[in-house]
């Protein structure tokens, strides 16, 4: 691919142009490139297609920029742009009437009847280009010229499921219910996403679509068979250990570190925004750093344990009281430190004092079934266990500890590692792959002056209030895919730093990337907090990411140390390094085999005990000798 070009965007993703027009070569030269990156190294974490571009998504701690840069090329060496076609789906549409309310205004728009509209519509085969804006959307091109249409000037609030609309160029199929401006001309009935499927999407890049129209029964008896009731939160089993929800607070959600592999289908990496008090929460408890736990955003809920467990708040400070089940005067929780609870113990907790976002982390994590491989709930898609925000009356049944909880109480961060929460952050920023857009003033004050957060903050985003920072071209552009920590500038001139939920794909110029690990400190940002800018390279956020890597290394050792069994007695297991260093190989050989011959007598060190092995080691080209004791399991004699 001779007109490939490799931009690098923040310190872990690399954009992959094929072209700048929105056309079928492109589209084909982008899913081919895809289909060979994937699965060729682990330190690739995502590939995600758009019109025009590609966006890969790597771990810069397991691989270099140069090696994967080598690799993009070899790779683009290797994919023909003759891409596989793809299937080719037939879509049954109703068009006009409530469900097509739109279809008369582009046939005024085009001259033609609404009729006409429909047939020119549906006489189209269509490409999917890429799918993005929401799980499952797609964007297909192919449409007749004769009935483009702008988008609306005020998008609707609520679009229905299903719902078949044109934008500019191109047509597409809403999925589920969602907000949007694109002019509506009919409705399938068809479940264009469903979570539940593998992949979860009916239409996938590079398919062809065919649109089918039908009549209004015809709409109803398919529109019968496709419905599907949620599972909804799992039932309150006796006995089990949970944690039952008695007030939700305002936002509350579960969350691990996010799904990966669907951002191809439109589906957000979600998870916890502030990663690193999740982790910390997790390794507090003896979990994996990627398990599951409730993410509190600013009014905390109020909860009741089900069965013994322990628990630790991490994050943002959030005033907490455990409340005994037998009426005892309630105890406040520290944060950062694990904490036991009985059955029937309530947890009360009130408003964040500091910051943004708490975790609630238990032992064992939540035991609910993963939706595309975790628990997160991407609220935007509606993706997760329960599709929802925490609701009153909700139980969540809590996993098998990797630890008796009684082995965990205590374990505390130390208060030199815990972070602060002070109300401003200073986020480094990376040029981004329309940095060149802007002109040198717009990218002065992006570093000179201060911003505010606005009102407009969530998990996709936070919307900044500050000095105008505008392109000196037009504000929007071709739709590409949107690296974690993406600084896009909308028409107003005001930028919007994106968060784990951002969509996959977004038509607004990228000024700047965030370094991925300042992302955390954003992620504890609310309305009014001051946020400053300073500029760095690729390779500095590497070095970041690096640091940050040996940083959290060390916590987590620090942590699983003090949650260790007590160690033996040094007389019982004594450890002896021999003079030589015959290989490298880490061996494990008994003495009895491979041991020099006053080893194996036990003349080193006396008799050898009964029940005692002797093993030579060798690691790293030093040879050791352990001994080790064989300890009967329980009801062995």
């Amino acid at each position: 691919m001779a007109d490939l070009r490799l931009v690098p965007c923040g310190d872990r993703a690399l954009l992959c142009y094929l072209g700048e027009e929105l056309d079928e070569a492109t589209s084909r030269r982008v899913h081919s490139l895809a289909d060979a990156l994937r699965g060729t190294h682990p330190a690739i974490v995502e590939v995600t297609p758009g019109f025009h571009a590609l966006l890969v998504e790597y771990d810069p701690v397991r691989i270099r920029l140069e090696q994967l840069t080598a690799m993009v090329r070899e790779a683009g060496v290797r994919a023909s742009a003759a891409a596989p076609a793809g299937r080719e789906v037939e879509i049954p549409v109703l068009y006009g009437g409530e469900q097509g309310p739109d279809l008369g205004a582009i046939a005024a728009h085009a001259g033609l009847s609404p009729d006409e509209v429909a047939a020119l519509h549906a006489g189209g085969a269509y490409r999917v280009y890429c799918l993005g804006f929401s799980p499952g959307f797609p964007y297909l091109g192919g449409l007749d010229p004769r009935i483009a249409a702008p988008r609306l000037d005020s998008p609707r609030v609520h679009v229905p499921a299903g719902s078949v609309g044109i934008g500019g160029r191109l047509t597409g199929i809403y999925p589920n219910e969602a907000p949007g401006g694109w002019r509506l001309i009919g409705r399938t009935p068809v479940r264009l996403f469903d979570p539940l499927r593998d992949p979860p999407t009916l239409l996938q890049p590079g398919d062809r679509v065919r649109f089918v129209p039908i009549d209004e029964e015809e709409f109803a008896a398919l529109a019968a068979e496709q419905r599907a009731e949620p599972a909804g939160p799992p039932a309150f089993a006796p006995g089990r250990t949970g944690l039952r929800i008695l007030r939700p607070g305002w936002q509350t959600t579960l969350q691990d570190l996010g799904r990966r592999g669907y951002t191809a289908y439109g589906v957000p990496v979600a998870g916890a925004v502030d990663q690193q008090s999740l982790m910390i929460g997790n390794w507090l408890l003896g979990n994996r750093a990627r398990t599951a736990a409730l993410e509190i955003t600013l009014t905390g809920p109020e909860v009741e344990f089900t069965g013994p467990a322990a628990f630790a708040l991490t994050g943002a400070p959030i005033p907490a009281e455990l409340i005994p089940a037998d009426g005892g005067a309630p105890r406040p929780v520290p944060g950062w430190t694990s904490v036991l609870a009985g059955p029937g113990d309530r947890l009360r907790l009130g408003t964040v004092t500091a910051g943004c976002r708490a975790y609630l982390c238990v032992a064992g994590g939540f035991d609910l079934p993963p939706v595309l491989g975790s628990l997160s709930e991407d609220l935007f898609g509606h993706v997760g266990p329960l599709g929802r925000p925490l609701q009153a009356g909700d139980w969540l049944p809590i996993g098998l500890p990797l630890h008796p909880p009684a082995d965990l109480a205590g374990r505390r961060l130390p208060a030199d590692a815990i972070p602060a929460f002070e109300g401003e952050a200073v986020i480094r920023l990376i040029p981004g792959p329309q940095a060149d857009q802007f002109p040198a003033a717009s990218l002065a004050r992006l570093f000179a002056e201060a911003f505010r957060v606005g009102p407009q903050a969530d998990r996709q985003g936070i919307r900044l209030v500050g000095p105008e920072i505008r392109p000196e071209g037009p504000a929007e552009m071709l739709s590409e895919p949107i690296p974690p920590g993406a600084l896009q500038v909308v028409p107003s001139g005001q930028p919007i730093l994106l968060l784990s939920n951002r969509q996959t794909l977004g038509g607004y110029p990228k000024i700047a990337t965030a370094v991925f690990t300042d992302l955390w400190r954003a992620a504890q940002l609310k309305e009014g907090d001051r946020v400053t800018f300073r500029e760095a390279d690729v390779a500095e956020g590497h070095a970041i990411a690096w640091q940050e890597r040996r940083r959290l290394g060390q916590i987590r050792r620090f942590l699983e140390g003090r949650g260790a069994a007590p160690q033996r007695p040094a007389d019982e297991m004594r450890v002896h390094r021999l003079p030589t260093a015959p290989d490298h190989g880490g061996n494990l050989t008994p003495g009895g085999a491979g041991a020099p011959a006053s080893v194996a007598q036990g003349d080193r060190n006396g008799p050898v005990r009964p029940g005692v092995r002797v093993y030579r080691i060798t690691l790293d080209g030093i040879e050791f000798l352990c001994e080790v004791e064989e300890v009967p399991l329980h009801g062995e004699r």
